[in-house]
């Protein structure tokens, strides 16, 4: 037995596990079906420079190149914060120079992108919320403003404006393409 594992031991003082392991624990936790047996829920997988959980606080934090993917979904940030209840995650904040969520519209296919210095997913409402220089890209549209909220179910995109002149919300309408 190694002597420093020893006498952490004696001392009540536990060495932390190997990154890749705690990783692995949450991983199967998040992927885990809910006991709610919704049919549409969807695990969560995440990838990160480092992984901080907090059990008791229903919370884990992730640094350093996140890339979350839930379903067809991709999330993109500096920093994400997953809050959970019961081990499932419910929302999941996300921080970045922007952060930046792909999804594909569910009628039609196409990339949609939605990004933000914040982005706040509600997962269980397919509802983002995106803050500070807040954009959402679709193939009908461009929006911008300093807070968008975004229906992902819907489709549904609700702009509003900043404090000042500078921040008002702007909005590109693409006009369609059609088939000759």
């Amino acid at each position: 037995m190694n002597p420093a594992t020893t006498e952490h031991r004696r001392a009540g003082i536990r060495r932390p596990a190997p990154l890749l392991a705690v990783a692995g624990i949450l991983a199967v936790f998040l992927a885990a079906p809910p006991a709610t047996g919704r049919e549409d829920a969807l695990p969560v997988e995440i990838t990160a420079d480092h992984a901080e959980m907090d059990e008791r606080a229903g919370t884990g934090t992730y640094t350093g190149d996140v890339i979350v993917v839930r379903g067809d979904a991709t999330l993109e940030a500096d920093r994400v914060i997953v809050h959970m209840r019961e081990r499932r995650p419910y929302e999941i904040e996300a921080h970045g120079e922007p952060a930046r969520l792909e999804s594909p519209d569910p009628e039609t296919g196409e990339t949609r992108i939605a990004e933000g210095l914040r982005i706040d997913y509600f997962l269980d409402e397919e509802r983002v919320i995106l803050t500070e220089r807040a954009r959402v890209i679709t193939a009908a549209e461009d929006a911008r403003g300093q807070r968008i909220t975004y229906d992902l179910e819907r489709d549904v995109i609700r702009a509003e404006r900043g404090d000042t002149d500078d921040e008002r919300v702007h909005i590109r309408l693409q006009p369609r393409e059609d088939d000759p």
